[in-house]
């Protein structure tokens, strides 16, 4: 959000989100510059992720993929209640879970198609994997 330090604007929200009883807290990791992917801060929710304190699961989303999940669960967030969500490789991968279960590649994805009107291109012409 290019603010010089968020920390402490985003922890009074949270702090005054958890009286509310919400179902989840959803965060996204920054991991784009620009148009393109780039390499995460696995710990920048990190100060957010505590604050919540498992009040209910967090779901956190941001271009991770099965490797960059499994080590932020395992690693950073193991003692929380933190679900890895997906959005983009669910667009190029109909068979997501499946991939992710049977440690099959992803299928990369177009972002040039990502918000075309009236043409079905990069949404759901994208093929399954032979396995499945």
């Amino acid at each position: 959000m290019k603010m010089d330090d968020p920390i402490p604007q985003f922890s009074h929200l949270i702090s005054n989100l958890r009286s509310f009883e919400l179902a989840y807290l959803h965060l996204v990791e920054s991991r784009i510059a620009g148009s393109t992917d780039c390499k995460g801060n696995s710990d920048a929710n990190r100060f957010a992720v505590e604050l919540w304190g498992n009040t209910s699961p967090v779901l956190l989303a941001g271009g991770f993929k099965p490797d960059s999940a499994r080590e932020t669960l395992d690693k950073v967030y193991g003692d929380r209640d933190v679900v890895i969500v997906y959005g983009r490789y669910f667009i190029s991968n109909p068979d997501l879970v499946f991939k992710i279960r049977n440690g099959i590649e992803l299928t990369g994805y177009d972002r040039s198609t990502f918000y075309t009107t009236k043409d079905p291109h990069g949404y759901i012409d994208y093929p399954y994997c032979a396995q499945y």
